[in-house]
């Protein structure tokens, strides 16, 4: 058993009603857990509270030195793309290594705004900026949306490489077929408010889609 990286347990959330039901799962160093359910399901706002974003209401919640990818881009109009993926390491006094940068097909187009480039440009540029902060669990929500096929690829080897290398990875992702081959464990999410249903395990996943 690895160290856990992100442990929930009985998670609850409501807005104007409840979302998140009671919600349990967890993701140790070295492994890559996913995360799949309908829209309006919670995934997002599960994501926000592991990210810090949202507060929940009752349950526990311990994340461990997250980088987290969102649904949107947060990108800086006012910056080039080689500025918005380096902030953390401008925060932190540190050299930007661009490490990832060409295998994601990000080298052309670093000097650019992103207004100048694609939506799935945009897309590598928000995840080359988690890849390149300092985490022990990386928490991706929807990360292969916009992307071409040979980035997806890329984008999947980086991900079982960074959980062989230690640390923790949770995706949320619709795209399941991507999802399946690289996750370790899935858990599959559903109902209003929402629970955990159902927990795949790496030899259930085999044909699963």
């Amino acid at each position: 058993m690895g160290e856990k990286l992100v442990l929930v347990r009985d998670l609850r959330k409501s807005f104007d009603e409840p979302v998140l039901g009671g919600v349990s799962l967890e993701v140790e160093a070295g492994e890559v857990v996913g995360l799949i359910g309908p829209n309006g399901t919670g995934k997002s706002t599960l994501v926000k509270i592991l990210a810090g974003v949202e507060g929940p209401d009752s349950g526990e919640v311990l994340v461990k030195n997250p980088s987290v990818l969102y649904q949107e881009d947060y990108l800086l109009p006012w910056k080039r793309l080689r500025d918005n993926v380096c902030l953390w390491s401008k925060f932190r006094g540190k050299k930007c290594e661009l490490k990832y940068a060409e295998r994601l097909g990000l080298g052309d187009y670093l000097n650019l705004y992103p207004k100048q480039v694609s939506g799935g440009t945009r897309r590598k540029a928000a995840i080359l900026r988690a890849l390149l902060m300092d985490f022990d669990v990386l928490i991706l929500d929807e990360p292969f949306t916009g992307l071409d096929k040979g980035s997806k690829k890329e984008l999947l080897s980086i991900i079982r490489e960074l959980a062989n290398s230690g640390k923790g990875v949770l995706v949320v992702s619709h795209q399941l077929e991507e999802l399946f081959k690289v996750a370790d464990r899935v858990y599959l999410i559903g109902g209003r408010p929402a629970k955990i249903r159902k927990i795949l395990r790496r030899g259930e996943l085999e044909g699963a889609v």
